[in-house]
């Protein structure tokens, strides 16, 4: 009476334990996928980490240098076009080197699929997961410097950390279908790339949406992209310029990319040549 009174606890237990033991197992799987891309992309050469910085910095000083000259500074007091410049375009250099060199990642690890235990997202994952902690780090860094250099501490750091966040989990998404469609077809992979520049203008990347006239305001709040990054102005710079987004409406359309994303990463599946 004792073993059958027993035996149901245990089958739980045991079940329990193998979804454990498989959630850690892929999570192994991640980190030795991120321990490759961190040893491939920074481990040779220290200039390719040097440039996750100096590529932002040179931008937002190329502008604010431009700006300058032709006497346009910043539409909002107390914020220096500088750091105005770097604010925007540092979550959209997350965006975008995310999602060109999405369509590489397969090809260049097609070999580690031969491996039962990696699958087609972990590679995907990993990668983005990469893309995502080096832009955290500088975005972290330049943080420091600003709030040191031009005393302007992030007024709101849990909107900061939910709009990046969203901006990774929506370029995640949109790299798992650039991914997909670059495995589908070559025509595809090469549009990518220049799709992904013609993107900038109307990210809200570079331009605040308060500073556009009301109608066309109305046309970019419907891309989930330029209501993320007023969720970065947001948190950054707080009642210094007025922002306008939707959390509830980006959320939404984050969550659909990535299934339409997991989908289409199921679907090219049998196509692949191992």
């Amino acid at each position: 009476m004792s073993g059958s009174a027993w035996s149901g606890p245990a089958g739980q237990e045991s079940g329990v334990s193998r979804t454990l033991r498989g959630f850690q197992l892929q999570f192994r799987v991640i980190q030795a996928l991120l321990l490759r891309e961190m040893q491939t992309r920074f481990g040779r050469n220290q200039v390719g980490f040097l440039w996750l910085f100096l590529e932002p910095l040179m931008l937002a000083g190329a502008i604010a240098t431009i700006k300058s000259v032709m006497g346009m500074g910043s539409h909002y007091p107390g914020i220096p076009i500088f750091v105005f410049t770097l604010v925007g375009y540092l979550p959209y250099f997350t965006f975008r080197a995310i999602i060109s060199r999405a369509p590489g990642t397969l090809q260049a690890n097609m070999s580690l699929l031969y491996h039962s235990q990696i699958k087609l997202l972990d590679v995907v994952l990993a990668r983005h997961a990469l893309e995502f902690a080096a832009v955290i780090t500088v975005m972290a860094v330049i943080v420091i410097g600003v709030a040191v250099w031009a005393d302007l501490p992030p007024n709101n750091v849990p909107i900061l950390l939910v709009g990046l966040v969203l901006l990774f989990l929506y370029a995640h998404g949109l790299g798992l279908c650039a991914a997909a469609a670059a495995a589908a077809s070559e025509v595809a992979e090469r549009l990518i790339h220049p799709l992904v520049y013609l993107s900038l203008p109307l990210s809200g990347a570079l331009v605040t949406l308060d500073s556009l006239p009301p109608k066309l305001r109305e046309i970019l709040l419907w891309n989930p992209q330029a209501n993320m990054h007023e969720m970065v102005r947001e948190g950054f710079f707080g009642h210094l310029m007025p922002t306008y987004f939707d959390v509830g409406y980006t959320a939404f359309w984050v969550a659909i990319v990535n299934l339409i994303g997991l989908a289409a990463l199921r679907a090219v599946r049998p196509r692949l040549e191992f």
